[in-house]
């Protein structure tokens, strides 16, 4: 990221790794970009884990140059024990402090007018709200994008819960493990790099809490303390932020995205944020904001944003930061703006989550609901007939993913044809007549499945999707769910949410479920022994009930807007 002339050409002055000297002596090291005058100015500062001279964080995700036109003092900085800064990192459990300090020394700067403002995505949307759950004085707003309060939530979570071992396998080999072999000079660049190729194959390695690649590269790692649950209670709770923003007066600007992987964690903290706050949730994965998602490419998700026609992102940044930081008027009125899929436009709410109508739509079938051509049907009347169907899991042979809001190796976040995979006999298929009118889904998705297990875990992937008229289908949102139960082979009854989504399912389409026993390799496979993947490696293929009609029916629950104009 070679701009300095650049930069000081256009009236932005460059300083590199400026130091940020913690109270227990760690430094920390930042870049500012500045306006190349003696003026004092608010300060805007992004804390990653990613390295603060990649590209992404400078032009890609927010457009650094246009903060300091705006009339911003704008940090990157390396967090501890990442790239140029000191110190030993782990995962979450150092940004709260750190985070603190390191607004307290950028309020302290001599262009600083001592107004901090914090933004960042993802980590380094943990990163600010970890500063703001410890109230630093000069720490005005926050713009946290695409994250979550609750790190170690199902990264991985506890034996016989679900755990999310792809996003933390690919998050770790990917991204964090190359700089630190780098820092302690154990890097060998050849296996390295065979790993990071292969990675995609190596997500079905198993027990994954003894995973090759990590073990090979450096065995005394914190993805084994993470894997095998030797955190303390105390450090999970105190990383979790959930329930540290009481009355809080920070101001936060949330951002998410509809195929983003942690949209359900920044909605939760979004709805846990008890302070003045704002909601934007677009077309977006968590790699792309340009409208492009899958194989669809949504109009007005990059530019000209929202009701209020916002440029981009960074002007909705800039807009909420004037506002915090100096005291300007917002012209964004409303607090909650969400992109409707299928209609290409935003709608803005005073509120969320919404208070809309529901539809129920109970499932049907004679026990033969196997793939797409089999007798499974979507009807808003309940069946009386109560009947039962087999659903295998094999976890040498798992359902594949494709699409919806993943963030592993090899798999691209979005929406799919998925018609293929509705051809397996490992995947229960129910759908709706055709409507008879277009039926605009906003909100949260639920369902009530009734189902049995043959042993100790039982699993179970849900997801909606779009049927056109001409038979292509094209996900929509999807869950996983894993549930211990000493029941073995009787039925009981789960509520689930499936999924929050914005999206139109238009007249002459069809609705639909599809229900699988896996959800590899996001999660961990149940080896139907009372084990998974996680810790084990022999298993066997069994067969999973889900029930239909009578008192043992199940059902979805739609959110259903048709007051919108």
């Amino acid at each position: 990221m070679e701009r300095a002339d650049e930069l000081e050409e256009s009236k932005i002055k460059v300083e590199k790794n400026i130091p940020c000297q913690l109270s227990d002596g760690t430094i920390l090291h930042s870049d500012v970009y500045r306006p190349n005058d003696e003026g004092m100015y608010p300060v805007l500062m992004l804390r990653l884990p990613y390295d603060k001279e990649t590209p992404r964080y400078y032009n890609e995700y927010l457009d650094v140059p246009r903060m300091v036109e705006a009339g911003y003092a704008i940090i990157l900085q390396d967090v501890r024990g990442r790239f140029a800064s000191e110190g030993e990192f782990y995962p979450f459990i150092h940004e709260g402090k750190d985070g603190y300090e390191a607004v307290e020394w950028a309020a302290k700067l001599p262009f600083s007018d001592g107004n901090v403002g914090l933004f960042g995505m993802s980590y380094h949307g943990y990163t600010q709200l970890a500063a703001a759950a410890e109230k630093p004085p000069s720490l005005k707003a926050i713009a946290p994008v695409m994250t979550m309060g609750d790190p170690f939530g199902d990264i991985p979570n506890i034996e016989g819960a679900p755990n999310a071992i792809g996003k933390f396998q690919t998050w770790v080999l990917g991204s964090i493990i190359e700089d630190q072999l780098k820092r302690s000079n154990q890097l060998d660049e050849t296996k390295f790099q065979g790993y990071l190729e292969n990675m995609v194959e190596r997500l079905f390695d198993k027990p994954a809490d003894e995973w090759p690649p990590m073990k090979d590269l450096d065995p005394n790692s914190f993805f084994f303390e993470v894997m095998q649950g030797k955190l303390s209670p105390e450090l999970k709770e105190n990383a979790k932020l959930d329930d540290k923003f009481k009355n809080t007066e920070i101001p936060a600007l949330f951002m998410g995205g509809w195929f983003d992987a942690l949209l359900t964690p920044t909605l939760d903290m979004y709805n846990a944020y008890d302070g003045t706050k704002m909601l934007w949730i677009g077309p977006w994965t968590h790699e792309d904001m340009t409208g492009r998602a899958g194989d669809r490419f949504f109009q007005h998700a990059l530019e000209n944003i929202g009701v209020d026609k916002m440029k981009d992102p960074t002007e909705i940044h800039i807009k909420w930061f004037d506002k915090w930081l100096k005291d300007k008027p917002l012209s964004i009125e409303k607090p909650v703006h969400l992109y409707l899929m299928e209609q290409n436009k935003w709608e803005a709410f005073d509120e969320w989550p919404l208070t809309n109508g529901v539809s129920e739509l109970y499932l049907h079938s004679n026990g033969n609901s196997q793939t797409r051509h089999g007798d499974g049907k979507l009807d808003t009347n309940p069946s009386t007939a109560k009947t039962k169907t087999a659903l295998k899991l094999d976890p040498f042979d798992t359902v594949p993913i494709r699409g919806g809001n993943v963030l592993i190796a090899g798999h691209e976040s979005g929406i799919f044809e998925i018609s293929d995979i509705q051809d397996r006999g490992d995947v229960l298929v129910y759908t709706s007549s055709p409507l008879e009118k277009d039926v605009q889904l906003l909100g949260t998705v639920k369902a009530v499945i009734w189902g049995s297990s043959p042993t100790q875990l039982f699993d179970i992937s849900l997801r909606i999707s779009d049927v056109d008229e001409s038979g292509h289908v094209y996900n929509i949102i999807d869950t996983f769910h894993r549930e211990k139960t000493d029941a073995i082979n009787e039925p009981f009854q789960l509520e689930l949410v499936i999924g929050t989504t914005a999206y139109m399912l238009k007249k002459g389409h069809c609705l639909r479920l599809d229900m699988t026993a896996s959800k590899a390799p996001l999660y961990d496979i149940n080896l139907n022994n009372g084990t998974t993947t996680k810790t084990n490696v022999t298993g066997k293929a069994a067969i999973e009930h889900i029930y239909q009609g009578g008192e043992t029916g199940s059902k979805i629950i739609l959110p259903l807007a048709d007051n919108l104009s």
